[in-house]
């Protein structure tokens, strides 16, 4: 049965100009994690086109066995009984076929010609120089090894540098997308099941045929031993080859559990302060998993780092703390104790849920309020005061101040009161907009004071209704 394929639509689209457009070379390098979507969006831009196209993937193979398997993929896939002695011979055939007419080559995880036969890269290098960029040749390189891709593609060093026509990075699907996926369930569901499995689109696929029952499939695909995702995350982190694997680990898991900070995490993992920065970025800039947050309008020292992917913040908090007890086969008691405490990790993802909403709401209006930011974020300061959303328009100087909450009670208008409150330490002069999130909606005294307020309340209907809109 053929997959069905979500999203993507802008990517696509991108690449369908591209090879319109076609009139000389176009190197494309299509790079994102394992899982992503990567070939699956391959698969469909090839599916669009009639002219000429190879498609192949990349096995670590020697290169003898490279050339062999490269052959058959002609027979099988253009019906050319050709065979290469040596990647020049391959080039040189590239070279013929895109005169003629327009010419798609895909290499699926080209990274690993680097161990395999790195000579094809420099062949690559020195063709395209030569013939292939003023050919009506498109060469789709794909990779799942960002590290690799990159040093092969963005290093001054690297045999392909300052080649490269187009960039796509593609990254895990954002809510609105996920959402797509999942259209059988309540917004409630839905929130509960991303904040576990997140954008990853192959992680959707395994979580989307278990109905509104998240718990079997955490219990099938993520404790189960030899379940999909039973070690993903430590598995991404080998398919870097990243070395050090235990200050990694450290690291993720203080961020799983709300160490944010500098301080923290180096009282945490014990990795000096001195290097610990380091390992920081290669999780932040490298593999794009954890992000620095700086407080909006607030100091920067100020600023901590979270797990932006639903995914790993979910394992490194229930998952990698728990592997004793897994592998001694108490996966239920891991199981009970992940459903006593999921709220709280959700929670943290609803709010960023809440901070989308609002980034595709911007220059709209929800609830007749407008919403106009030019910075988005959240606030704390050194006194523990914290405001879960601030969205700023500098130019007119007002601010939305919003509090989200997801709990089994209905919001109050304690919390109303304990919001206005706080915004008595930004030090902010303006007019503010006050905005109120609830899982289990409002009391009839606090939606009282928030229409009075000329504020906006929001319950999970509302929040279907809003994303239905988009």
């Amino acid at each position: 049965m053929k997959q069905e394929f979500y999203d993507r639509k802008v990517e696509l689209a991108l690449l369908l100009d591209k090879y319109a457009k076609l009139t000389k070379g176009e190197l494309v390098v299509i790079y994102g994690r394992r899982r992503v979507g990567k070939t699956e969006l391959i698969r469909k831009f090839l599916d669009t086109l009639e002219t000429k196209q190879l498609y192949f993937y990349v096995d670590v193979l020697e290169k003898p066995q490279l050339l062999e398997s490269l052959s058959h993929e002609m027979q099988s896939q253009l019906g050319e009984s050709i065979r290469f002695a040596d990647w020049g011979d391959f080039f040189d055939y590239l070279d013929v076929k895109a005169a003629k007419s327009k010419f798609v080559l895909v290499l699926d995880e080209f990274q690993r010609f680097l161990d395999v036969s790195p000579d094809f890269l420099t062949r690559l290098q020195r063709y395209w120089d030569e013939k292939l960029k003023h050919s009506n040749l498109m060469i789709f390189l794909v990779g799942s090894s960002m590290g690799m891709a990159q040093k092969i593609v963005e290093s001054k060093a690297g045999p392909l540098y300052g080649r490269v026509t187009c960039r796509l990075k593609i990254k895990p699907f954002r809510y609105l997308d996920f959402r797509e996926m999942f259209q059988q369930l309540n917004e409630e569901q839905k929130i509960i099941f991303y904040s576990v499995f997140g954008g990853t689109p192959q992680y959707c696929l395994l979580a989307q045929h278990y109905g509104k029952d998240v718990f079997s499939a955490i219990s099938e695909h993520i404790l189960s031993k030899g379940g999909e995702l039973e070690d993903e995350p430590e598995r991404f982190l080998e398919y870097e080859r990243f070395r050090a694997h235990a200050k990694y680990n450290a690291i993720l898991q203080a961020l799983a559990s709300g160490k944010g900070n500098l301080k923290e995490l180096t009282d945490f993992t014990k990795i000096p302060p001195t290097t610990l920065p380091a390992y920081l970025i290669r999780l932040e800039s490298l593999l794009d998993i954890i992000e620095k947050k700086d407080p909006l309008s607030g100091k920067e020292r100020l600023g901590r780092y979270i797990i932006k992917d639903p995914f790993f913040a979910f394992w490194y908090h229930f998952v990698f703390p728990n592997k004793t007890q897994l592998n001694l086969g108490n996966n239920q008691q891991v199981l009970s104790f992940i459903k006593q405490n999921l709220n709280i990790h959700t929670a943290g993802i609803f709010e960023e849920i809440i901070k989308e909403l609002l980034q595709h709401y911007n220059g709209k209006k929800i609830q007749n309020q407008d919403i106009q930011f030019d910075a988005l974020g959240t606030w704390w300061d050194s006194f523990a005061h914290e405001i879960d959303i601030v969205a700023q328009n500098s130019k007119n100087k007002t601010l939305i101040v919003c509090e989200v909450k997801w709990t089994n009670e209905k919001m109050d208008i304690d919390v109303l009161d304990a919001l206005s409150e706080k915004v008595k330490y930004l030090n902010f002069n303006g007019h503010y907009t006050v905005m109120l999130v609830s899982k289990s909606g409002f009391t009839a005294r606090c939606l009282d004071k928030i229409k009075f307020l000329n504020g906006i309340a929001l319950d999970l209907q509302d929040i279907s209704a809003l994303f239905n809109g988009l």
